[in-house]
């Protein structure tokens, strides 16, 4: 007898209600059965191993009167109770109709994420770039600086202002992520190439003030070190005298 043929929707009906996915809504049918077969194995192994670890001493080799006490001892309830198989449990089973409907939630919660996600970025580029264009003087030099321990990686500067609410702190954070690749930073700022070329025309100030820095901090350690060897020399006049 033949069976019953079923239109195209009973039959997507029963695959919502009869086909299940084990893990949530987010699992793969395919990567469960795999895993799901590596699961029984082990646990195969380690019941086959506990059982030969306690039949070990059943081989052949023992006197005949040993092997009769052991028997005795090795009863098949003591067997079960000394050895058990591990049970394994499926989590987070869900049907097909489940898994879709999780799914269209999901994608409708998705909807105008990214566009805001945009939008925090690039506002967030648009307050670093202008907080750092309106430094000068000493202010600027000591933003410098601590943008060069950032780039450097020290961990208490970088705490800080990953922390911190304040603008300068804030814009510093954002410097250093787009030192880093930071990807969301990097396309806040090809978004909008005004605040592109803005950033790296303060960059490349950055960049003079830390070499102008660096001249001025080595030509006091050469002052200091030629301080050094005129002492010296006086020193060693004096004791020649």
């Amino acid at each position: 007898m033949s069976k019953e043929r079923k239109s195209p929707q009973q039959k997507k009906e029963l695959e919502y209600t009869k086909d299940h996915f084990a893990g949530g809504f987010n699992s793969s049918a395919h990567g469960f059965a795999k895993g799901w077969r590596r699961k029984k194995a082990h646990v195969n192994r380690e019941y086959r191993r506990k059982s030969d670890e306690l039949l070990a001493s059943l081989k052949p080799g023992l006197q005949a009167q040993d092997a009769e006490t052991i028997s005795d001892e090795l009863t098949p309830t003591h067997l079960q109770k000394s050895v058990t198989r591990k049970r394994l449990h499926k989590i987070g089973v869900i049907t097909m109709g489940e898994r879709v409907k999780n799914r269209l939630q999901r994608r409708a919660e998705a909807v105008g994420r990214k566009v805001q996600q945009h939008q925090h970025f690039d506002d967030a580029a648009t307050k670093a770039v202008r907080t750092l264009n309106h430094l000068s003087g000493e202010a600027l030099v000591q933003v410098v600086n601590r943008a060069e321990l950032l780039r450097k990686r020290n961990g208490d500067e970088l705490k800080r202002v990953r922390e911190s609410k304040d603008p300068v702190d804030q814009a510093l954070y954002f410097l250093y992520a787009v030192s880093m690749g930071s990807g969301r930073e990097l396309d806040a700022l090809g978004r909008n190439p005004k605040l592109n070329r803005e950033l790296g025309i303060w960059i490349r100030k950055a960049n003079r003030l830390m070499a102008k820095e660096q001249r001025v901090q080595e030509r006091k350690r050469q002052e200091k070190e030629t301080a050094r060897q005129r002492l010296r020399l006086v020193r060693k006049a004096s004791a020649g005298i």
